[in-house]
């Protein structure tokens, strides 16, 4: 199997069909060291540090990558990136491993036999984007859905130039509640121009104000990621969150998309309950997001 070396991102192979694995995607980020593998089955970027390499430490994932069906020597592919992440002086790998849902990567049953363990498991929650989702959300989230339509908000997608306002409004709604958002407008300003078919924005609106929104990432044909979601304080007991996610499964679902991917609903293992019942009350089902650790 011949490996392949990238140390710079213009050598990453142009055909991954995968958001957080393009050319731009990797410009738009920071790194101490960026490093990737490449075989004709195989792809995996990394930042290295001194001592460590992790799979794109700011991404929602980044893991071992299947760029065909049918795979060869995977635990091959896996002991030459180990042997020279070695010879680099590293001495532990963390790997950041997606959803099932994701259907291109190896298998977590692959990965620990070639001696990762897992350092812990995050909850992470989709939406299955066909006909009956309605069916599936909780009767109180529907009444929810029918007050906000009855009182006059409105779900719209938003455009291009309108990305620095929902950022602002991601910024001071993160404010309100002690937090700080965890992207600069730069940054992600950086990856709209970078990936411009892939992040979108939508909004709910009632008179023209912002009651909620956040921002999408088309990461496959299939897989939308649900990304900075956040609510004005002004409207949090309406519940505008709901008529957003709503309207997001009726938009992705025109599109062709198979999920709408919910992000993790736990920060290290831990499970962040209110979260997740939210989540699950608006019909989305739950998968295991694991994050692997091996010590050379």
């Amino acid at each position: 199997m011949l490996l392949n070396i990238h140390n710079t991102f213009e050598e990453v192979p142009d055909n991954l069909s995968l958001a957080y694995f393009q050319k731009g995607y990797f410009r738009s980020q920071s790194y101490s060291t960026f490093k990737s593998y490449c075989s004709e089955d195989f792809f995996i970027p990394f930042d290295i540090t001194p001592e460590k390499a992790i799979s794109i430490p700011r991404s929602p994932f980044g893991s071992f990558f299947c760029r065909s069906n049918e795979i060869k020597d995977p635990k091959y592919f896996i002991e030459r990136v180990r042997d020279d992440l070695i010879k680099h002086g590293v001495n532990n790998i963390e790997i950041i491993h997606p959803s099932s849902i994701y259907r291109s990567f190896l298998s977590t049953e692959i990965i620990q036999s070639t001696g990762f363990n897992i350092e812990f498991e995050d909850i992470n929650q989709h939406i299955d984007l066909s006909e009956e989702w309605v069916e599936s959300i909780h009767n109180m989230q529907k009444r929810k859905l029918d007050a906000l339509q009855s009182e006059g908000f409105e779900f719209r997608k938003m455009e291009k130039n309108e990305f620095e306002t929902a950022h602002k409004f991601l910024s001071v709604c993160r404010q309100a509640q002690g937090l700080q958002i965890n992207i600069s407008w730069e940054h992600l300003n950086n990856l709209i121009m970078e990936l411009p078919d892939a992040y979108e924005c939508f909004g709910v609106f009632r008179e023209d104000k912002i009651s909620v929104l956040c921002i999408t990432v088309n990461v496959t044909t299939d897989i939308a990621y649900y990304y900075l979601p956040a609510t004005s304080p002004m409207f949090r007991d309406k519940s505008p969150m709901v008529l957003l996610i709503s309207g997001l499964v009726s938009y992705y679902r025109s599109k062709g998309f198979k999920q709408l991917d919910m992000g993790v609903s736990s920060f290290q293992g831990k499970p962040q309950e209110t979260l997740r019942i939210f989540k699950e009350r608006m019909g989305a089902k739950e998968t295991v997001k694991p994050t692997f650790k091996l010590v050379l």
